[in-house]
């Protein structure tokens, strides 16, 4: 009996052991596959881990860490001083400067492509290269954050945005930024380990495919009961952002992105974007639904960043920034 326990001992040792040593080489293997990957569930992880930071403001729950960079869907993400992916911006507007903030999550911030494919950087092109006569330049200011949503946006105009003195502030809403704001914790172990994060974006994936989750069409929808808080947390934002440009002399325009997985059809999610839209009509607020310019342009497919991820590309930002750079120029010129 008493020999039995030092080999049972050895044995658990070496198990521990061999775990520990096979479970290194797959961190080891997962940094090498992922470091220049377009897999969405581990990107949005290196996302979160590289350049988001906690805050203590429940409203905000996080933010990006400045002056950080890091290569995300195969392209550079590189955040500025003031947390935003963009080039650097004094908060005093220059003379002759007419200046537009964007306000988003995601598909503004532009996931998986370029800073010069985003809609506020091809704005800014189009804008300029039209030109507006007493003006000399027009900015336009990338202030998307992935993941937020309405409140968090709107959290994040007032603490950090509102600095910039903007002439027209836009908004560009998704379908998920009515989800309630979430509780974002120090990571961790699952900030740093590849094989963490790998294992957990893999069982949630089997957790859809085995129905134990909603698939995404049904999880939108269930956001937008007029009984979920996500829902009237998102629409008193967006009143509080209608009395606050308002007070500011801010001109406010709301554009809405529709779900790219199915819109050369009928969409399936016109009820939902009219309780954000019965909001902004009430409070004044020009919107633009986007579904039209994007349909029509090959199928949903040729507009998503990879087959697997239906975050508007290149291609899909331009037609966004085609139905929103006539209005812009429009109003400017309308107030010479």
């Amino acid at each position: 009996m008493s020999e039995s326990r030092p080999r049972l001992l050895i044995n658990l040792a070496v198990l521990v052991c061999t775990v520990l040593v096979f479970a290194g080489a797959l961190e080891v293997a997962l940094r090498v596959i992922f470091a220049r990957s377009l897999d969405f569930g581990m990107e949005m992880w290196k996302y979160a881990a590289e350049l988001k930071r906690p805050v203590a403001d429940p409203k905000l729950s996080f933010v990006h860490v400045p002056n950080r960079s890091a290569l995300l869907m195969g392209v550079q993400v590189s955040i500025n001083s003031r947390g935003l992916r963009d080039q650097e911006y004094s908060p005093a507007k220059p003379a002759g400067v007419y200046r537009i903030v964007m306000l988003g999550d995601s598909t503004t911030l532009g996931w998986g492509v370029p800073l010069d494919q985003t809609v506020a950087k091809i704005l800014e092109r189009e804008l300029n290269r039209a030109g507006v006569p007493g003006y000399r330049r027009i900015e336009v200011i990338n202030a998307g954050v992935g993941n937020y949503g309405t409140v968090q946006e709107v959290e994040h105009y007032k603490i950090y945005d509102r600095a910039l003195h903007p002439d027209l502030l836009i908004l560009q809403y998704f379908i998920n930024d009515a989800e309630p704001v979430p509780k974002e914790r120090t990571p961790g172990l699952l900030g740093r380990s590849y094989l963490l994060s790998f294992v957990i974006s893999r069982y949630d994936v089997l957790m859809r495919v085995a129905g134990r989750r909603p698939q995404w069409n049904e999880y939108y929808a269930g956001l937008y009961g007029d009984d979920r808080p996500g829902l009237r947390a998102a629409q008193d934002a967006l009143r509080e952002l209608v009395a606050i440009t308002s007070r500011d002399g801010v001109r406010l325009l709301v554009t809405i992105l529709p779900e790219l997985h199915e819109i050369n059809g009928a969409y399936r999610f016109t009820p939902e974007h009219k309780k954000i839209k019965d909001v902004l009509v009430a409070g004044r607020t020009l919107v633009i639904e986007l579904i039209d310019g994007l349909r029509g342009h090959g199928p949903e497919s040729s507009l998503w960043v990879t087959p697997a991820d239906p975050h508007p590309n290149g291609k899909a930002n331009a037609l966004i920034a085609a139905q929103i750079a006539p209005w812009i120029l429009e109003n400017i010129r309308g107030m010479r």
